[in-house]
């Protein structure tokens, strides 16, 4: 039956809905005003198939698809989007929606708009909406609720439950403000109003002329209500205004069809959107007046409560809870013990109401309910609010409006479902799905989590679900194994949510994702994730489109068969920092996402742009649109075999790329829309171009790319990383790549595209050519000021009209520069220098029409060089001749300069060649040719040479001639030298003056057999500022043989002595380990007579630094000591020793050859065998006590060379020189004690000093200890 309302005037004067059938309204007692005022919508049924007009109005001022957009959360009014901008036709600013967050409208059901979602199982809306009898959420393919109780109430309103607790979407808070007069006027609390609605849609002029697009329920449109004219129970208030300042900047006004649409209002107090009414009524087309019923929380609580049973609330934890239940009646009971509990299931009728005789049950504390009988609940849910077990007395099973688990607790349910039947699952606690054998039942999950863990039955079967939704964006479903389910029949619907793979390998032939929500991910152990998108058909193309997320400890990996045409777009992200994407053949994409819009039919379309309006969209997507959602991909590597990868707008990577026979493209054109998008999981790939013209919209990629086997690299947008090339092909055509890492070509091409810009930093090297295209453009950069980074290639080619080389400081540059026309060539003026240090060239120019500008920069020049203006200054040109011919310069054009230094260097030996006016530079036009250049005296090894220069007109050119070399020796550097090569010398001499120092020992001890130790820590000096130190350590045993007339000690040590050595400019350091034989005859009558055998073996490091050598070699040592002497007792406790000692070594010799400003240069010492003699004198007190005994001692020698230490040949440029090191002697003086501190343990230590030597010890300090047997 079709209701017509109207409206009337109660005695407060306020009107009212009444049917035209009920009594006391008078035809002829209506105005005109109110013959125009009809109800919003008669019963549901009849406006769906009834031809009768119902509509939302609103204006023309900004494009319609702004309120299309808003109506749905799409375009620029996501959910939370803050100060969303509103503009008009034209594109100007109109006004700016500031006084909230974007709301979300998910709760709003996405059919007619009529119902709202404001508790898991319960909506509101109007009473009169009579009609619709199922309401969904989310998109059209997600889960369809179908009423079971409308609950109407006395007034225009009711609170339907539904069969199914709402998975897609979060209830609509509602409003707890109440319904006193005026509490919604309150503009402090409530500054702002929202709604939505659906039916036949019309726009209005600023005429008020009335233009309508489309018929019912063909899609939704939504704006802002103004400040209520009245509230109570209802709100009252005139959206129809639709150009009133008064209802925000985009009203919108429900006229029939909209009823039951919800009223939204910012609640300032909670901070969030509240649903505050249902609209059911206006005021007529023509009219301005929407009437509004305030929920009233009351009666929908009691709603919720009439279909509540009493909690479960067990007292034991180890009894179980007994369920039986009675399908006949409809009737359960819970029993543990003699407590019990009654439930309510569906009845025996086959209607929809018969699931409404299903009432809720919560389960309080913690327990374990055993099924007795098969429940069939209806619509009652279960509500866990602690941890439970859920199972079946053998194989009952379960069906009902959904489970609910709170907080973090847990029920581990091993209860299997029914097919057909879908189980649903709310709250943020697990529920661990536990049951056994083939669960044909489906899940639905839209909060916390679902662990799979189904057990196999007898036959092994499992399956926990045979499909499963993950939606709202909130849940996880996590699989405890491989064999849960089969993976293509998970489908992330509206918002998605994780799945949580949980460390299993699984393979995917689809990935069912509807939206951005979707995420893929693995908590566990590194996964693999297959992915086989193959077709049988071979002849038709493959394009599988991933709108959602890889993330967590998780590989992929998508392999293609080579002959289909398989093509895999993801436009959601990857984020696996430690797991890699694999692409075998095929074309994999990574990209943005377009943002999605409402979408209008194109009659809807062709109506507006007839009217001025061409804003509408007939597609979510497109490539011309300008805004796109920037997606990000992180992953550890990405492997391309075989295989095409494109990097598309709104993309930023960061990665390393190996690709194999593959082509890489960063910054791609060539993209995939889903033409579906935004409707559910079903995607309609297209492929198209779409061009990022913002900067902020093209690609980024970051990491390095390393090709081989005939790879392709094509950079078109922003590059930051790397890339090690062989065997393959490289094309920068970017205006921002940036080679922060370094990276080396082999066997590959590089070129720069026409206008790119490419800057490297941290060195490039090439065995080929790097090619530049017109206005292309090369800045090579130091990154460090105390390094230079190295960059080289075969050959520097510009090609093109108008590219540029830059070279900025601290950069090392090797390789020809050629251009062939109009170009531009900088040595440090880059303008992006990033160091103040100074540019190293080596190579020649060729470039007859370029503009060459030189400035900080030391040039080697090979050949000779063709420039066609050159400006160079503060730099050094460094030439080589032959004494026939030079390296050098010519300019073209014009030449000028200033502050220049002009080296030249021989390739020969100057006493192999004469040199006499060779030109180095020739100029036509030259400035200040007299300060362009100077010469210097220049090291070149052991002598110095100054190039003499002369300037001459010739021809009408000026040339810089080179007429001869000034050469002189120079003695720092010789004298620098032969400290470095008297490095072994020095350590000879220090093992000399250990050589017999336990020998020494045994004279004052007297002792029998026995083992030793001694440490020696020494410092030297010599002449122009040489000093060394040295930590020297013995360790040995001796044996006593006694023979008539004395005694014959014989041993062996072990030794190792570090030494460092300094001048000027020269640092060493030797670590030399040594052994040797001895022994010592002691004469009764006090002669001794010592012998010794030693070989040492040393490893020396060498740093030259003024001659820029640093090399380590090795050399040995032999020893052969004696030394004689005669200890005369003077006192029973006073001695006198005179000593001599001789001691003859070999030593070997040592080569270094180097580079040095260009010049071989190079010191040969030949192997010595040093002599050293030493004569002098001892004295000694020995003091006893009853325990102890302690000898002080003195005594002073002289050392002295008998041989020649050896000879030194140098060598460089100028020819050879030999240095002969001469003899060396000094006095030494040392005093010590030595203590017996047990009967057979003693200790001793020395100091010793040296003088009037070219080499003295200026401290030493020894410490020894003895223990005898």
């Amino acid at each position: 039956m079709n209701f017509v309302y109207t409206l009337k005037l109660n005695k407060k004067r306020e009107l009212v809905v009444v049917s035209e059938l009920s009594g006391g309204v008078k035809k002829s007692a209506r105005n005109k005003l109110l013959k125009s005022v009809v109800v919003l919508m008669t019963t549901l049924a009849t406006q769906l198939y009834s031809p009768l007009i119902q509509a939302s109005i609103v204006g023309m001022d900004i494009p319609y698809q702004t309120y299309r957009d808003f109506a749905e959360n799409k375009g620029a009014f996501s959910v939370g989007a803050l100060d969303i901008p509103l503009y008009k036709k034209d594109g100007t600013l109109y006004s700016t929606l500031n006084k909230a967050p974007m709301i979300d409208f998910s709760a709003v059901d996405s059919g007619q708009t009529v119902a709202t979602l404001i508790s898991p199982q319960y909506i509101v809306s109007v009473k009169h909406n009579t009609g619709y009898k199922n309401v969904r959420f989310g998109y059209r393919d997600d889960s369809s609720y179908i009423l079971v109780d409308r609950n109407n109430s006395s007034v225009d309103f009711h609170t339907p439950r539904l069969n199914k607790i709402v998975t897609e979407v979060v209830p609509a808070d509602i409003t707890d403000a109440g319904t006193a007069n005026g509490t919604y006027q309150n503009q402090d609390r409530f500054p702002i109003f929202y709604r939505v609605g659906t039916g036949t849609q019309y726009v209005k002029d600023r005429n008020g002329k009335l233009t309508q697009l489309a018929g019912g329920y063909a899609y939704r449109t939504g704006g802002t209500v103004g400040k209520p004219t009245s509230s109570n129970k209802r709100i009252v208030s005139n959206p129809g205004n639709t150009y009133s300042a008064a209802n925000g900047p985009m009203p919108s006004y429900g006229i029939p069809g909209d009823s039951g649409s919800p009223l939204f209002a910012w609640d300032t107090q909670r901070n969030k959107w509240v649903l505050v009414a249902v609209l059911n009524s206006y005021a007529g087309n023509a009219g301005k007046t929407n009437w509004f019923t305030v929920i009233p929380v009351n009666e929908v609580s009691a709603n919720i409560e009439a279909d509540t049973d009493a909690p479960v609330t067990p007292t034991s934890t180890t009894e179980n809870i007994n369920w039986t239940y009675d399908i006949s009646t409809g009737t359960g009971k819970l029993t543990q013990g003699t407590d019990a509990w009654e439930m309510h299931g569906r009845d025996t009728g086959s209607s929809a109401v018969s699931f409404n005789h299903g009432k809720d049950l919560s389960f309080e504390n913690t327990g374990t309910v055993v099924l007795k009988d098969i429940v069939n609940q209806g619509a009652g849910t279960l509500t866990f609010n602690g941890d439970y077990i859920v199972k079946p007395d053998a194989d009952q099973t379960w069906v009902g409006g959904g489970i609910i688990v709170n907080g973090d607790h847990t029920v581990n349910w091993q209860v299997n479902g029914v097919k057909g039947d879908s189980m649903h699952k709310l709250g943020t606690g697990t529920l661990n799905i536990s049951g056994t054998g083939i669960n044909p039942g489906t899940l639905s999950v839209g909060d916390g989590t679902v662990v799979l863990a189904q057990k196999p039955d007898s036959n092994g079967q499992v399956q926990a679900f045979e499909s499963a939704s993950i939606v709202s964006g909130r849940p996880t479903l996590v699989l405890s194994d491989s064999q849960q389910m089969n993976p293509d029949n998970i489908k992330w619907g509206y918002r998605g949510g994780k799945l949580d793979i949980n460390g299993n390998d699984l393979t995917f032939h689809a990935l069912n994702a509807a939206d951005e929500g979707a995420i893929l991910t693995n908590s566990g152990s590194l996964a693999t994730t297959s992915l086989d998108f193959n077709s049988t058909d071979t002849t038709k193309p493959v394009t599988t489109m991933f709108h959602g997320f890889f993330t967590g400890n998780v590989n992929v990996k998508n392999n293609a068969t080579s002959n289909v045409n398989n093509t895999f777009v993801v436009d959601g992200g990857i984020n696996t920092p430690a797991g890699s994407m694999t692409q075998q053949g095929g074309r994999l994409f990574f990209q943005g996402h377009p943002v999605i819009h409402a979408v209008s039919t194109q009659s809807v379309a062709n109506k507006l742009k007839a009217l001025g309006d061409d804003s509408v969209l007939t597609q979510p997507v497109s490539f011309t649109q300008s805004d796109w959602q920037t997606r990000q991909f992180n992953l550890k590597s990405l492997d391309l075999n075989n295989a095409a990868f494109y990097l598309a707008r709104n993309a930023g990577l960061i990665t390393t790329i190996n690709a194999n026979n593959s082509t890489v493209t960063l910054g791609s054109e060539d993209l995939y829309i889903d033409t579906n998008d935004g409707n559910g999981v079903k995607t309609t790939p297209v492929e198209g171009q779409s061009v990022a013209t913002a900067s902020e919209d093209q690609s980024h990629f970051t990491g390095n790319v390393n090709l081989t086997n005939g790879s392709a690299l094509r950079v078109n947008e922003n590059f930051s990383g790397g890339i090690i090339s062989s065997n393959s092909s490289v094309t920068i055509s970017s205006t921002n790549a940036n080679l922060t890492e370094s990276s080396m070509f082999t066997h590959s091409v590089i070129k720069l595209s026409d206008n790119a810009q490419l800057t490297s930093t941290a060195g490039l090297q090439s065995d080929g050519t790097i090619e530049f295209g017109n206005g292309a453009k090369l800045s090579l950069l130091g990154e460090s000021s105390s390094t230079f980074t190295p960059f080289s290639a075969t050959a520097w080619n510009l090609k093109g009209t108008g590219s540029s080389l830059n070279i900025g400081s601290g950069t090392n540059v090797n390789g020809d520069i050629n251009a062939w026309s109009d170009t531009n060539i900088n040595f440090g003026n880059s303008g992006k220098q990033s160091t103040s240090s100074g540019i190293l060239y080596t190579g020649d120019i060729y470039a007859p029409e370029a503009n060459v500008s030189i400035d900080n920069t030391s040039w080697t020049l090979n050949k000779t060089s063709l420039l066609g203006n050159l400006t160079l200054k503060n730099s050094q040109l460094i030439m080589s001749t032959d004494g026939k011919t030079s390296s050098g310069i010519k300019v073209v054009d014009t030449f000028s300069g200033e502050n220049n230094i002009l080296y030249v260097k021989p390739t020969r030996s100057l006493s192999e060649m004469s040199v006499s006016n060779i030109p180095l530079i020739t100029a036509k036009n030259v400035t200040n040719n007299t300060r362009v250049f100077k010469t210097v005296t220049q090291q070149t090894g052991f002598h110095s040479m100054t190039p003499k220069i002369e300037v001459v007109n010739v021809d009408g050119t000026t040339q810089w001639r080179l007429k001869g070399f000034d050469v002189q020796s120079d003695s720092t550097a010789l004298k620098e030298g032969q400290r470095l090569m008297n490095t072994n010398i020095k350590n000879f001499l220090t093992e000399v003056n250990n050589l017999n120092r336990r020998m020494g020992d045994l004279r004052d001890t007297k002792g029998e057999t026995g083992a030793w130790a001694r440490l020696m820590n020494s410092s030297g000096s010599g002449y122009g500022g040489f000093s060394d130190r040295h930590v020297h350590l013995q360790v040995g045993a001796d044996r006593k043989h006694h023979f008539e007339g004395g005694d014959l000690f014989t041993g062996v040590m072990m030794t190792v002595t570090d030494s460092k050595a300094s001048a000027e400019s020269y640092q060493g350091k030797t670590r030399s380990v040594g052994g040797g034989l001895y022994a010592s005859t002691l004469f009764d009558s006090g002669v001794y007579v010592d012998v010794i055998g030693k070989y040492v073996h040393h490893s020396n490091d060498y740093l030259l630094q003024t001659m820029g050598l640093k090399a380590d070699d090795t050399a040995h040592s032999w020893y052969l000591g004696a030394e004689t002497g005669w200890r005369y007792q003077w006192k029973p406790d006073v001695f006198i020793e005179p000593q001599a000692e001789l001691v003859y070594g070999t030593l070997s010799g040592n080569t270094f050859n180097w580079q040095y400003n260009g010049m071989d240069v190079s010191m040969e010492r030949k192997k010595a065998k040093p002599l050293i003699g030493r004569t002098g004198v001892e004295f000694g007190k020995t003091l006893d006590g009853r325990d102890w005994q302690v000898t002080a001692k003195a005594g002073l020698s002289y050392q002295f060379d008998l041989r020649n230490t050896g000879a030194t040949t140098y060598r460089d440029f100028a020819g050879e020189s030999t240095v002969y090191n001469g003899k060396d002697g000094r006095m030494l003086a040392n005093i010590g004690i030595d203590t017996r501190i047990k009967d057979n343990t003693r200790i001793g230590l020395t100091v010793e000093k040296s003088a009037f030597g070219k080499y003295n010890v200026d401290n030493a300090i020894n410490a020894n200890i003895r223990y005898t047997f």
